[in-house]
């Protein structure tokens, strides 16, 4: 049986969906942003928690929680769908919306057990609850497989952690993290409730985006046993099966940024004149706006296949990278190209192009560098030749042997 092709023909309630999300940035999230001081680096605590309200009554809360649990219970593909428009405003990096849509917990706790499920993932979304996952350390992040040296010892009916984990989203005022140590039988996913003795938020790391991780310091942390996620040593297993639909996420809302500085500097262009003529005459400028253009829709379409694909329960880890490389990568590049278009204007800080510019820079290195990415792709497409120390002995050209 031939396998279905993905098409471009969005059902009626995708668009609905698309339609919604878009209004609902332009109407309410993009007043509240504009009456901002060009320093604020976030939507308050006490709008937000009105928008929050508005939001849910919508239906577009936590949008990639199953709706059992009390999210939106998108599928990949409106899960992306949504993303693009959810990030058309300036604070729509760590999260689509700043915070508006909720916080969904990690989502290696949907492969948790029920009343793990009951008590953090459920009650988070209920609650709008922040919670953060704690994978890299000082050592290093992206081989959590040998970087990893926090560890969790098991002593009774009960783990003791000891170690120390960088660059964690949300963590100074999560109310629990999934937290990676090293066990006995390999890496091992625990959860620990915020201000349980031991654990520490230690210090915030100030990076270029507006949103800063920070750093946590487990002594002796004692944690109950129950609060392992699976079997002891599969952590990163679980990591594994989750990432694809965060590269999604990273991807989706590269698209919707480069989308919308592609936007705000096409009609600068169009009004805008230099030496006699309109900007958007310049040669410079209308071969700027095509290459992104070219570029948003080509990446666009590579993330609405890879959502597709996941949905189709195929293996998209290939593509899932493609995708998340080619949007981020197309993102960068059209956010600094719009930039170069609006000249000091895409620098200043009363326009959100700058900090997209910041925060696509940092996209480039979170949920799986591009260097990796690359390497990941370049690797499923050679095959075992790609890691081999020598050539292989014989292929094939144009179907033939060849020495």
């Amino acid at each position: 049986m031939t396998e279905p092709t993905f098409n471009l023909d969005f059902p009626p309630h995708l668009l609905t969906l698309r339609d919604t999300v878009a209004s609902f940035v332009a109407n309410e999230i993009l007043p509240v942003e504009q009456k901002l001081p060009p320093e604020a680096r976030a939507i308050p605590a006490e709008q937000l928690s009105v928008l929050q309200g508005r939001a849910r009554k919508l239906g577009l809360w936590c949008l990639d929680a199953p709706a059992e649990y009390g999210g939106a219970g998108l599928t990949s593909l409106e899960f992306v769908v949504a993303v693009e428009q959810a990030s058309k405003h300036k604070f729509c990096f760590p999260q689509p919306g700043g915070g508006v849509f909720g916080h969904p917990p990690p989502i290696v706790l949907y492969s948790a057990s029920p009343a793990q499920i009951e008590r953090y993932v459920v009650g988070s979304i209920r609650d709008g609850a922040y919670g953060f996952t704690a994978i890299a350390e000082p050592t290093g992040g992206s081989d959590p497989a040998r970087a990893i040296r926090c560890r969790a010892v098991r002593k009774g009916d009960t783990y003791v952690l000891n170690g120390t984990k960088s660059w964690i989203t949300h963590g100074e005022y999560a109310k629990y993290g999934v937290v990676y140590a090293r066990t006995e039988n390999g890496v091992s996913t625990f959860i620990v409730d915020a201000g349980t003795p031991g654990m520490m938020v230690v210090r915030s790391l100030p990076v270029l985006r507006d949103h800063w991780p920070t750093e946590i310091q487990f002594t002796d942390c004692v944690i109950p046993a129950e609060n392992l996620i699976g079997q002891e040593g599969r952590g990163l297993e679980l990591a594994g099966k989750w990432v694809q639909r965060a590269r999604l996420l990273y991807a989706a809302r590269a698209i919707g940024v480069a989308e919308e500085s592609l936007r705000i500097a096409t009609e600068w262009a169009r009004t805008r004149t230099t030496f006699g003529a309109a900007l958007a005459t310049r040669q410079a400028v209308q071969f700027a706006i095509a290459e992104s253009r070219v570029e948003v829709n080509a990446a666009r379409w590579l993330v609405l296949e890879a959502a597709w694909k996941h949905d189709m329960e195929r293996d998209i880890r290939t593509d899932a990278s493609i995708a998340k490389y080619a949007a981020v990568e197309a993102g960068f590049r059209t956010v600094d190209r719009m930039m170069q278009i609006m000249g000091a204007m895409g620098l200043s800080k009363e326009l959100p192009l700058e900090a997209w510019f910041r925060d696509l820079r940092v996209a480039k290195v979170l949920e799986g560098s591009s260097e990796m990415l690359r390497i990941f792709i370049a690797r499923n497409e050679i095959g075992p030749a790609a890691s081999s120390k020598t050539a292989s002995s014989s292929s094939k050209v144009n179907g033939k042997e060849t020495q």
